[in-house]
C-alpha cells in the first residue's frame, strides 16, 4: 500500500480509485480518455472507504453542509484546511458549490452532518 503515497498519482495503486473502492459512493456518469464524471453522494453519518481521486477535478455540490471530516488511511484525522472541508466553512449556501480539486491521495471522507453530500465531480485525466 505503500504506493498511495507515492507523489506521482499515476503511480498510486489502482484498486484504491474511488470507482473500484467506494462504488456505494462513486457512480461513473461519464467517462471519456479525457474525462470522467462522478455522481458522489456520502449519507448522514457515513463514512467513505479508503480510496483515492488521482486526476484534478471540479467538484460541483448541489447539496453539502459540515462538519466533514477528512482521514489518512492510518485512521489520523486530517486538518480542517483541506479542499472541500475549507470551502464548504466558507459556503453561503445558496447555489452550488463548486471546489477546484488537486489530485487527493488515499484518505477517507466522513459526512458528519445531518444533510446527504451530493454532487458530480469532473475529473480531468492527462492524456499523452
Amino acid at each position: 500500500m505503500a504506493d498511495v503515497f507515492a507523489s506521482d498519482p499515476s503511480t498510486w495503486n489502482p484498486a484504491l480509485d474511488a470507482v473500484a473502492a467506494a462504488p456505494k459512493h462513486h457512480r461513473v456518469l461519464f467517462e471519456n480518455e479525457s474525462l470522467r464524471v462522478l455522481e458522489v453522494t456520502l449519507e448522514p453519518n457515513d463514512e467513505e472507504p479508503v480510496h483515492h481521486h488521482r486526476w484534478p477535478s471540479v467538484f460541483v455540490f448541489d447539496q453539502v453542509q459540515g462538519p466533514i471530516h477528512d482521514f489518512a488511511p492510518d485512521g489520523t484525522q486530517l486538518p480542517d484546511n483541506r479542499d472541500v472541508v475549507k470551502a464548504v466553512a466558507a459556503w453561503d449556501g445558496r447555489g452550488c458549490l463548486v471546489v477546484h480539486m488537486a489530485p487527493q491521495p488515499a484518505g477517507r471522507v466522513l459526512n458528519a452532518s445531518g444533510k446527504t453530500v451530493h454532487g458530480v465531480r469532473i475529473e480531468m485525466k492527462k492524456t499523452t
